[in-house]
């Protein structure tokens, strides 16, 4: 081969083999670092969440792993939910997604649930799991306890399609609060919760029910949703334990009394923000009450009272069990007092102090004849006793409905 011929190869080889090669891997670092390549990359992540999102920077050291810097996802041109930092790595078909730290945008919550759901209809992620870790979230809103250790795992394959866990508070004794989304039906989807020890103040955001039963109340068990519409179908099964009755009872309907109780809950079913079903024991040990609710108690619910020995405004008692039944708006009450005659709702150290009546089926609405003045035993128009009226079935327009919670 001539001599030129062999030089011409070589520059060829050389220009193929380095040259070339090394323009290319220096243009691909250059768009990598470029704002088309983020811009493309924001596209797929707002296209795959749902959210318009914004990175500063990301890498890719792997071909199945990622890390992105200050991820903000947007709504409406607000930050709903900031990362610092977030990595995200495929293992065995699952997106591994984690996290130190995250902030959101309390108000932006429905948003969020919204994205959600329309994730998991739309299927925008395919058949591929994910499984989300993050150490801690706090919310934008200063007044919602942060989440440690939230884990949320998502298979479109499996059901429940959802589950989530984490604690909620800051303490090492903070309540552990669990979510899972069954989508097995189809529409309407069952949301359940289930947590150790929450305060109700904090669940009155999902059940306003549970709002003002005082600073110490707690729930623990589990809660049922049926998403339906805007006011979803709820179920109860539980307990609520360190009720203020102060706070629950005379705060809101112009009462005086004093006592803590422990609310048993085997089931309470809410449809269209009324009570609908309900069944449990309201328990208390040494309080005091109203000698007027107790004789208003005797005048709407026809409880038998034992007169006192003395003209008290305030009675000692050491004893309330009071089981209930609400079935669509008839309310059956019974007394469960140990040591006590059958039928003791209400018992002092030696003697009862109320007992069941002769009529065993009444209105539900007559509780809040009990807990408002007024001359007559119907429902009086008023906004306290609205506020409690508002949460009781009306038997007559109760029969009307089912109950597919029950």
């Amino acid at each position: 081969m001539h001599e030129s011929t062999r030089r011409l190869l070589c520059r060829v080889a050389f220009l193929l083999g380095c040259v070339v090669p090394t323009v290319c891997t220096l243009s691909w670092i250059t768009y990598r670092q470029s704002a088309w390549a983020v811009e493309a990359v924001e596209h797929e992540l707002s296209q795959t969440i749902g959210l318009k999102c914004q990175i500063a920077r990301y890498y890719n050291p792997k071909p199945t792993k990622w890390i992105f810097e200050d991820v903000h996802l947007e709504r409406a041109g607000e930050d709903a939910v900031v990362f610092p930092v977030l990595k995200a790595e495929l293992v065995d078909n699952t997106w591994q997604l984690s996290a130190d730290q995250a902030e959101v945008d309390w108000a932006s919550r429905n948003r969020l649930w919204e994205t959600i759901q329309e994730g998991i209809l739309l299927k925008r992620r395919g058949a591929q799991a994910l499984h989300l870790n993050v150490a801690e979230v706090r919310f934008r809103d200063e007044s919602q306890p942060p989440l440690r250790h939230l884990s949320i795992q998502y298979d479109p394959t499996a059901q429940p399609a959802l589950t989530s866990i984490a604690m909620v508070g800051s303490t090492q004794v903070s309540p552990t609060l669990q979510l899972t989304l069954d989508t097995t039906a189809g529409a309407p989807w069952k949301l359940q919760l289930k947590t150790d020890r929450l305060p109700t103040d904090r669940l009155a955001v999902a059940v306003p029910h549970l709002a003002g039963l005082g600073p110490d109340a707690y729930y623990q068990g589990q809660m049922t949703f049926e998403l339906v519409g805007d006011s979803p179908n709820v179920e109860l099964r539980g307990e609520i334990y360190q009720m203020d009755l102060a706070t629950a009872l005379a705060s809101k309907f112009g009462l005086h009394g004093a006592g803590g109780a422990d609310l048993y809950l085997q089931s309470v079913v809410i449809r269209q923000n009324t009570v609908h079903w309900a069944k449990g024991v309201l328990a208390s040990k040494n309080g005091q009450i109203s000698r007027r609710l107790l004789n208003r108690a005797a005048q709407h619910l026809q409880l038998r009272v034992v007169p006192p020995s003395q003209n008290e405004d305030l009675l000692a008692y050491h004893e309330l069990a009071i089981g209930f039944s609400d079935d669509q708006g008839r309310l059956t009450l019974s007394g469960l007092c140990e040591d006590m005659p059958h039928g003791t709702m209400l018992a002092g150290l030696e003697h009862p102090l109320a007992m069941e009546g002769l009529v065993n089926t009444l209105p539900a609405t007559n509780l809040a004849s009990v807990f408002h003045e007024d001359h007559s035993p119907s429902v009086p128009a008023s906004q306290r006793s609205v506020d409690m009226a508002r949460w009781l079935a009306v038997p007559q327009l109760a029969e009307r409905t089912g109950n597919p919670l029950r």
